[in-house]
């Protein structure tokens, strides 16, 4: 069996990438994992409970707990955005130049690097080959791809050779793979639907309705846009799979982390009680704090998303943010 793909995270997602693409290939892929159980269990069972429960693993699929057996070709990224840099250093110190040339880092994580407030690619590009660099992104639930439900998303790629030797492990007749050449704007929607996500979800949890719910969506997805073509995106992404496809699914699903943690807010309770309860992590959270300083070096106008940084970093009362954004002025769109 070749071991040429390893993931990089055993949490929901990088355990359905993982399983993906086994059963696609039938070839050994290994899944490093940080909680023991989680290693234990899927070697010995089969399955992970802790974080995608009720699914089969395929038997080619090996957990490891250290990188000094796994030199893969192929590193699919499925960590929180904000070990990325960190855990990615560790993997390519147990590698030699000659290795590092021909290692493909796959990035399937969203968010921003929380520490260097950079792009997630950015902030990894001087220890694997920039053009060596992909991005995985796109609507897609973990649960749901995998238990097989049809699913589409997009690879962003410099090299289109290496995207179409990626999109083989990755694409059936249930999982649909399109390919696009901006790593930038896919990366930049990917990072900040996830704070949208949190402002849908307080204007449900306010009970503003569904009127409400709409504009804020709308609005805020040209605030994404904005960020997107200022930091080098291309205006189309905006209406593909990693943009507004990402954007309805994570913005209006009960499902989803931080949709759900919006509306909790909306209903009075406070972030830090919130996230004290939580297994897994809420990554707009967090990344408000990265998209604050990219945007203020831009110079940029994002009310929406300035109000959800104002809420959960800054502790203002959410009553006065809501009202603060129904008074501005009304613009052309």
């Amino acid at each position: 069996m070749k071991n040429n793909v390893l993931v990089l995270g055993a949490g929901a997602w990088g355990t359905a990438i993982a399983n993906l693409i086994a059963n696609n290939t039938g070839e050994q892929v290994s899944i490093w994992a940080y909680e023991k159980k989680v290693f234990n269990e899927i070697n010995k069972k089969r399955k992970n409970s802790i974080f995608l429960p009720k699914v089969k693993l395929h038997n080619s699929i090996i957990a490891i707990n250290n990188f000094k057996k796994s030199k893969a070709k192929y590193i699919f990224v499925a960590v929180p955005s904000q070990h990325v840099r960190l855990i990615l250093e560790s993997y390519f110190k147990t590698l030699s130049k000659e290795k590092v040339l021909k290692t493909y880092v796959i990035l399937c994580s969203k968010g921003f690097d929380l520490y260097r407030k950079q792009l997630l690619s950015e902030a990894i590009e001087n220890i694997c080959l920039k053009k060596n660099i992909l991005i995985i992104s796109g609507p897609s639930f973990a649960d749901l791809v995998a238990k097989n439900k049809p699913t589409a998303v997009t690879l962003a790629y410099s090299d289109i050779k290496i995207a179409k030797e990626i999109k083989v492990l990755l694409a059936n007749s249930n999982f649909r793979v399109y390919l696009n050449n901006d790593k930038i704007g896919v990366q930049v929607f990917g990072a900040i639907k996830n704070i949208l996500a949190i402002a849908s979800g307080i204007t449900d949890g306010l009970g503003y309705g569904e009127n409400a719910r709409a504009a804020i969506i709308s609005r805020g997805i040209k605030e994404i846009e904005k960020v997107s073509i200022a930091l080098g995106g291309k205006k189309r992404s905006t209406l593909g799979l990693s943009g507004i496809g990402d954007i309805l699914l994570t913005c209006t699903s009960v499902t989803s982390r931080n949709y759900y943690f919006g509306k909790l807010i909306g209903k009075g309770h406070s972030a830090n009680e919130i996230l004290k309860n939580k297994l897994t992590i809420t990554e707009g959270v967090e990344n408000c704090r990265a998209l604050n300083r990219i945007k203020m070096k831009h110079g940029l106008e994002t009310p929406i998303l300035d109000a959800v940084h104002k809420v959960l970093v800054k502790n203002y009362p959410i009553k006065k943010i809501v009202s603060n954004l129904l008074s501005r002025p009304s613009k052309s769109e």
